[in-house]
Formats: structure tokens, sequence, C-alpha cells
């Protein structure tokens, strides 16, 4: 059964959140971390559980990327997938599928990893793509909280350094306005993933992989929009470093010539997929021996079909059914704005 958490039960919880850590009512310290904004209510309609009746492995976040949301990405392929193997999961879902301001959108995920963790009871393993890694990187930098309520941070194609959004540009100038300037109009989260943007910047300055945390980058050579794949991929944390704590696998070198783009890396990849369970289900990060000795050597692995649920869980027509329960949801959210801009948004004044 999936339930969204009463707004009670919320406000309980971050209440005592606020007596453990001295922070205000909303659940941030004071002191420490920075207020969040947003209303607890709209945070709390963004967060769609599981029952937590798995006590013996960690409850899993998914974050989702721009253009989608949580139930539409995640609820016909790894939320499935994952209750079948024993975890309960969450799907956190920012406003206006992830257009706007980052730094907003991070807060839905400090809200939902703070409510899990006082939930739960035990640290949260949290698997995000594309945007779905940038936003939970800013959670994780900013909110003590939040980035001790993580264990496992699995990144799917995140632009840690940027992505490259120029051919996104190309695409899209014939249709933008302003299309003859240097500077399109565009949703202002895009500006945010940038290399250059002061958000990417500000996420990386000092320790790129702050916490007790074990991270895991996947990256792919086609992708359309994360690039440079080499000399260093844009993708990668704390590259070349040998930090235990972190992994960075380029997909084809585990599996050459596969042909993973930047969508399917964090939707129905069956690669992507083994390498995340194996990161949430063992400590430290994702270790590509263990994936290929676990599958059978690299013929077995590499050979798998795409994480379809109706192959593993569900007949087709349940798939279906599954697919077609996601439209009702996409109509009660109506259309998002658009939050059009020339420019990425100004830092908050904690980032500063």
């Amino acid at each position: 059964m999936t339930l969204r958490i009463p707004a009670l039960a919320a406000l309980a919880t971050t209440l005592l959140l606020s007596a453990c850590t001295g922070g205000s009512a909303s659940g941030e310290s004071s002191v420490t971390e920075p207020p969040l904004e947003t209303d607890v209510a709209k945070l709390e309609a963004g967060l769609s559980c599981t029952e937590f009746t798995h006590p013996d492995k960690p409850a899993v976040l998914l974050v989702h990327g721009t253009f989608t949301a949580g139930f539409e990405q995640y609820d016909w392929t790894y939320k499935p997938l994952l209750v079948a193997r024993g975890y309960d999961v969450c799907t956190v879902t920012y406003p206006d599928r992830g257009l706007g301001d980052a730094q907003i959108s991070a807060e839905y995920v400090v809200h939902a990893l703070r409510q899990m963790r006082a939930r739960s009871g035990r640290k949260v393993a949290m698997i995000g793509h594309s945007q779905g890694v940038a936003v939970p990187r800013w959670a994780i930098k900013w909110w003590p909280s939040a980035r001790d309520a993580v264990d496992d941070f699995v990144m799917q194609a995140g632009p840690n350094h940027g992505g490259d959004p120029v051919g996104l540009f190309t695409l899209l100038r014939p249709i933008l306005p302003g299309a003859s300037s240097a500077a399109p109009v565009l949703p202002e989260a895009l500006y945010q993933m940038v290399g250059n943007s002061a958000f990417i910047q500000a996420t990386n300055a000092g320790d790129e992989t702050p916490g007790d945390i074990s991270y895991s980058a996947m990256y792919t050579l086609f992708d359309e929009l994360v690039q440079p794949v080499n000399p260093v991929p844009t993708a990668a944390v704390d590259w070349q470093q040998d930090n235990p704590k972190v992994a960075n696998i380029l997909l084809q070198d585990v599996c050459p010539g596969r042909i993973v783009d930047h969508v399917t890396i964090g939707l129905i990849d069956r690669l992507a997929f083994e390498l995340a369970l194996d990161a949430i289900g063992h400590p430290g990060p994702a270790n590509v021996e263990r994936v290929l000795e676990a599958a059978g050597g690299q013929s077995a692995l590499c050979g798998l079909l795409p994480i379809l649920p109706s192959l593993e869980i569900a007949p087709l027509p349940q798939l279906l059914l599954g697919l077609l329960g996601i439209l009702p949801q996409d109509a009660a959210a109506g259309l998002p704005q658009l939050h059009l801009s020339t420019g990425e948004p100004e830092l908050k004044p904690y980032a500063r």
C-alpha cells in the first residue's frame, strides 16, 4: 500500500526534530541549518511512501529528473522492483517538473530525508537521476540533518560538474523566446545545471562528497546532455582521488558498446539498476566486480533485458494499468509553471 504521510504526523515529526536539534518548528537547526522557505504542507504533498515495514533494509528515496515527476518516473520502474525486493520506498516530487529554482526543489528532498529517517528509524538510501542528483547534493551540502540521514547516494547521469545543455539549447532555439539573443529564455533550473553556474560552483566548493555517505556515480558515453565523459567525466565526483567512499562508473567500461542515453540510464537500463541494487545492498559504494560475480560474468550481466516490471513482477496488462494510473496524477498536478529566465536565480544567502 502507498500512503502520503499525514500533515499532522509530519508536523509532529518536525517538532520532534526541532526538540532534538534545537531548531525551529520546521525541523531545521536555527544555528547550523538554513530555514526552509516552503510551507510544510507543500513539502508533505511532494512525498509519497510505502509503509515502513522492512527494518532489515534501508528505506529508499527516489529523486526524479527534469521535466518529469516522482510518480511519473518511478511508479512503473524502480519503485515496484524495489518493493518486490523487500525495500520500503518513497518518491519525492518537487514543483513544476523541476523547472524552477533547484534551491527550492532541494527543500523537498531535505523534508523527505528528515521524515524518512524519523519514521523508519534508520538511514536512507537515495537514488537520483539527472537533476535528481544535483538537487539532493545541494540538500546534503547545506542541511546537516539531510546529510546525516543518508547512507548511500546512487547518482545516475548527474551534472555533478555541470552539463552541456548547448545541444538542448540548439534544438530548442528556433521555438524559444529571445532565440536571437546570446542568452535564450529558458527555465531557470537549466541555467543552474551548466558547469560554470554559481549553483554548481557552490555545490562543489570544498568537499564534493560530504558526510558519512557512500557515493556511486554512473554515467554513459552516449549521454546527450551530461558531457564531457572524457578525459574527465563531468558526472564523476572526487575524480581520481582514491576516495574509498566513492565509485565513478562508466557503463561502457563494464559493458563495452552498451547503448544507454541520458534518459534510459535512470529509467530502464538494467546495468544501472543492478549497480544501484549493489550500492544500496552492501556497505560502501557500488562494486563492479561484485555485480559481475553475482550476475555470472560479463556476458550474463551485459545481456540482461531492460528492467520492465512486466518481465519480473506482473503481466503486461498490470503494467499498462500502472502506467494509466499516472494519468490522473498528471491531471491533478496541472500544467507546470515554466520559470522562464535568461539566467540562473541568485544564490540563497546561506550559500553565498
